[in-house]
């Protein structure tokens, strides 16, 4: 057991870089590099005596790599990751830090860290009784016993008044936290956002440590016509160029009109999913239609696609080869049918997989197929997910399955390479199958089927 000492911090420069490296090295902080820069950086500022230099401003475009357009009143990533961060040093002080002579804290509200000295209760003990001997051969003076009285039913009553109010004030906190739950006016807590990362981090890490905010791409495909006169796919896959490149509704020249203000009723469920993952995970993130998206997004943003190839252009030429694709085969009589393609069947995996609908409405579908596509991104430390169904319900039933703890855990499972279940370790890159059955356009199950890993 400790004793924290509310005087004067430690005064060395090399016991608190010493605290620092330590903390830096332990299994808290062991894959959280964007905590560790943005601790390192704090600490080093502190110790170096420019404290006026830690901002949020300065925080946000020193560590996290942030544009001088950078408004902290749109844009709350250090506040967020400042939180995680404050998670991460009370984890390690709980566990292998609980002896260490220095605690490094970040108070709420404020980038400045507190650098305090821990001793044994009995050193402070020992070393207050020698500092001070008057304590052990001054006896004080009694109180004259009229004043004493005084003092001691004024106490009382003072002690009372505090319990009273106290227990006000919690019931208080207590009635708006529950009312202001229900109404969904309340952040989650930073220490349960922490918790939470920690369950989805061998999935979703690398998406919410990685001090950017998440991009989350719907998809928005391009028809020729309209809604009244009927509309096909501006550019169906077959008939992709081989060198194409994302296209801009600028750059449609086509001479019949072109229709980009529509998106799938499950892509727009599966957005709804995503941000309460983010959310709760207390991670940034944007939502961006995919028609607008280039190659430059690619290799900045870590970015998770809804829908397939033939609703997302941009998906069409990545470098990255996958085993499972998407194609499309002409259908005499009513439009092309998508399949899942299995290019590299392994034991008792099918070459295709094909929804099953019972009317020409994509709205009479009774079973569909969906695919996670964990790929790498344009630049090495950047990621593609992309998570996408034959039919627009099959990608709201991805969502919500790679959104939900129980089914994550299950996806852990089965992608996992450890021979330590306590420490999951995924591959890079993979590609995983979903069966989804679905009952009056309503996803009701989900499950796995098989996955690939990628070279």
């Amino acid at each position: 057991m400790v004793n924290t000492l509310n005087g004067p911090g430690p005064t060395s420069r090399e016991e608190k870089f010493s605290q620092l490296e330590r903390i830096l090295g332990s299994r808290a902080f062991q894959g959280a590099e964007i905590l560790k820069s943005f601790l390192r950086f704090v600490v080093g500022k502190s110790i170096d005596g420019q404290e006026n230099e830690l901002k949020e401003y300065t925080i946000a475009t020193e560590v996290f790599g942030r544009k001088s357009d950078y408004d902290t009143r749109t844009d709350s990533l250090v506040r967020v990751q400042a939180a995680r961060l404050r998670s991460k040093l009370e984890e390690y002080y709980r566990a292998e830090g609980k002896s260490d002579p220095i605690r490094i804290q970040l108070p709420k509200g404020h980038y400045v860290p507190l650098f305090t000295q821990t001793k044994l209760n009995g050193e402070v003990s020992k070393r207050a009784s020698e500092n001070d001997s008057s304590v052990s051969t001054q006896v004080p003076k009694r109180p004259r016993r009229g004043i004493g009285i005084f003092r001691r039913r004024a106490d009382r009553y003072l002690l009372a008044t505090l319990i009273g109010l106290n227990l006000l004030l919690g019931f208080m906190v207590f009635w708006y936290h529950s009312l202001a739950n229900r109404i969904g006016r309340i952040r989650p807590d930073s220490s349960l956002s922490a918790i939470f990362s920690q369950e989805i981090s061998p999935l979703w890490g690398e998406f919410v440590d990685s001090g950017i905010p998440v991009l989350i791409a719907y998809s928005n495909p391009a028809f020729q016509g309209n809604a009244v006169d009927g509309m096909k796919y501006w550019m169906p896959m077959e008939l992709s160029p081989p060198n194409l490149r994302p296209p801009s509704v600028s750059r449609m020249t086509e001479p019949n009109s072109i229709t980009d203000v529509y998106t799938g009723v499950g892509e727009v469920i599966a957005v709804n999913l995503l941000g309460n993952l983010f959310f709760k995970a207390g991670t940034p993130f944007r939502v961006e239609r995919s028609l607008l998206l280039t190659w430059e997004d690619l290799k900045t943003q870590n970015i998770v696609f809804l829908g397939g190839p033939a609703e997302n252009l941009l998906l069409r030429r990545l470098p990255q080869e996958q085993d499972f694709v998407h194609r499309s085969d002409p259908n005499k009589g009513g439009p092309p049918k998508v399949h899942v393609v299995n290019r590299k069947p392994l034991g008792n995996e099918q070459s295709t997989y094909e929804a099953i609908l019972e009317g020409a409405s994509q709205s009479m579908v009774t079973r569909d197929y969906a695919l996670i596509s964990m790929l790498k991104g344009i630049e090495p430390k950047r990621r593609l997910l992309i998570l996408a169904g034959i039919t627009t319900f099959g990608t709201q039933a991805c969502a919500e399955y790679i959104s939900k703890p129980e089914s994550i855990k299950e996806l852990i499972k089965h992608l996992n390479l450890s021979t330590d279940p306590t420490r999951p370790r995924l591959p890079d890159s993979y590609q995983v199958l979903l069966e989804v059955k679905i009952e009056g356009s309503i996803p009701v199950r989900t499950s796995y089927v098989t996955h690939h890993v990628l070279n």
